[in-house]
């Protein structure tokens, strides 16, 4: 089984990989569509849905994805970056097309001895912009369309919290809370790369001072500071 050989390709191996070997002694899978369950049928490769363990065996199984990418240059790093992991999300990282699909071949040729997997390439269109983990990336580094966005994540948890932050038999505390922990953070979501200067950001301080309006119970005419 492929995951188990990258378990041993990083040093796992004794009881634990025995017990991993043990949960994957062969799996089943069984299908229910209302209240109709499929008999059950052996599958041969992924990782068990639902089970604690699957996040990182799928990371250990991924991680060396990018193996034989030439990547980036990134000012003040040693070494090239080939790309970006977070969990099944992965971007490929290049400085022309040509590199990006000698990468993709990398890639595809890697995988196909090492894993046993057979990948089907699928042309996709160009494209000026790209939304990475919620982050708007475009071509111009314009951030505009990043702070519409966080603004209106911003918006959105106002209104869902609306009840929870006029209600007196809340403390404040937790209110404030709140509003650090979750809509300060919404806010701010990316802003190393907008600056979060305090004329760019005042879209998401508009909505977070709503919020604090609604704990102070203040009206709009009185000044935030």
């Amino acid at each position: 089984m492929a995951l188990l050989h990258k378990l041993r390709s990083v040093g796992i191996g004794g009881k634990l990989l025995n017990m991993i070997k043990g949960m994957y002694d062969a799996p089943k899978i069984a299908v229910r569509v209302g209240n109709e369950v499929s008999n059950p049928n052996e599958y041969l490769c992924g990782v068990r849905q639902g089970c604690p363990a699957s996040p990182i065996l799928f990371d250990f199984f991924i991680n060396d994805i990018f193996k034989g990418v030439r990547g980036v240059r990134v000012p003040g790093l040693t070494y090239r970056i080939p790309g970006l992991l977070f969990a099944d999300d992965a971007v490929l990282l290049a400085e022309s097309s040509a590199d990006l699909q000698d990468s993709l071949n990398a890639i595809i040729e890697c995988w196909e001895i090492t894993n046993g997997m057979t990948l089907y390439g699928q042309k996709v269109d160009s494209s000026d912009q790209y939304t990475y983990l919620g982050h708007i990336i475009n071509r111009n580094w314009d951030v505009s369309g990043t702070i519409k966005n966080n603004k209106n994540k911003v918006r959105k948890a106002v209104y869902a919290a609306y009840s929870f932050l006029k209600r007196i038999d809340v403390l404040t505390a937790l209110k404030i809370k709140f509003i650090n922990s979750v809509l300060m953070q919404t806010g701010c979501y990316g802003g190393e790369t907008f600056d979060m200067g305090e004329v760019r950001c005042k879209p998401i301080q508009s909505e977070i001072d709503k919020a604090i309006r609604m704990v102070a119970n203040f009206g709009k005419s009185v000044a935030i500071e």
